[in-house]
């Protein structure tokens, strides 16, 4: 029989020497960009925290997943500490192999095109209710279906800031959204191989590709790409600013430079009535 690792023993083996490994081949960017890329990586996580604990524990709470017996030690909200762990281990993990993969974040005329925009808010706002309506229509669905649902609002606000961006850069973000998932899906099997977690038989569909559940394929990949596009989207918005600053200051100075001198304005000294 295959021994069952502790979630903190799967985290030793399979994701902690990853994360270093990763922040070992980090490029070292100048101090701005590196600065840049560490908030984006932090507000990630802060976000991932924020977001993900109401439906983590509201999907374990119904049973869509549980744990072995002593894999859990420590547990708030109904979820381990091990997943907790997760929360910030796969953001990051994400964001460095973006950082390695390489992506530029420059503005470029058409990034606010409305018609990409107000697609991808359409998909992510209709995901919500179809989700939903999975959910209500049979209890297999409960774990897809509420994915659905969870991940649309999140793209429906990523794709109306930056859905230009987005069209235009799609092998960028959709390569440093699967290379992670990839390595996180046979990570995942292994675990449910060991029993470490266990999906529910009756709220999931029982699709699955070579033993894993479709639901975790599509959770790491919808994870990840919340994460991929909301680090590109950072920095992209930060450099429209940066743009549309200095383009403020080149003109207030051209305009400054040709302006006429006002008489008045050089006076010194109060001016008799």
């Amino acid at each position: 029989m295959i021994p069952t690792l502790t979630y903190l023993q799967f985290h030793l083996v399979f994701t902690l020497p990853l994360l270093g490994g990763l922040w070992y081949l980090a490029p070292r960017y100048e101090a701005v960009r590196r600065r840049r890329a560490a908030v984006g990586i932090a507000i990630l996580v802060a976000i991932a925290y924020a977001y993900t604990t109401p439906w983590i524990s509201y999907m374990i709470r119904s049973g869509a997943w549980g744990y072995a017996d002593g894999a859990v030690f420590v547990r708030a909200l109904s979820i381990p500490l091990g997943e907790y762990m997760f929360f910030a281990i796969q953001t990051i993990i994400a964001g460095f192999a973006l950082h390695i993969l390489g992506f530029d974040p420059t503005f470029r005329e058409g990034d606010f095109d409305r018609p990409a925009r107000a697609a991808g808010v359409a998909v992510g706002i209709a995901m919500v209710p179809a989700g939903l309506w999975l959910v209500a229509t049979d209890p297999s669905f409960l774990y897809f279906g509420g994915l659905i649902a969870w991940v649309g609002p999140v793209l429906a606000l990523q794709w109306g800031v930056g859905g230009g961006y987005l069209a235009r850069t799609p092998r960028m973000w959709l390569t440093a959204t699967l290379v992670p998932a990839v390595y996180f899906w046979v990570v995942d099997r292994i675990a449910i191989g060991m029993g470490t977690w266990v999906l529910s038989a009756e709220l999931t569909t029982g699709v699955a590709v070579l033993g894993l559940p479709i639901e975790e394929m599509l959770f790491f990949v919808s994870a990840n790409l919340m994460t991929v596009n909301g680090l590109v989207l950072f920095e992209w918005v930060l450099d429209w600013n940066d743009r549309r600053t200095a383009a403020s200051g080149s003109k207030a100075g051209v305009v400054g430079a040709d302006a006429e001198p006002d008489p008045e304005r050089d006076e010194v000294g109060p001016v008799d009535d």
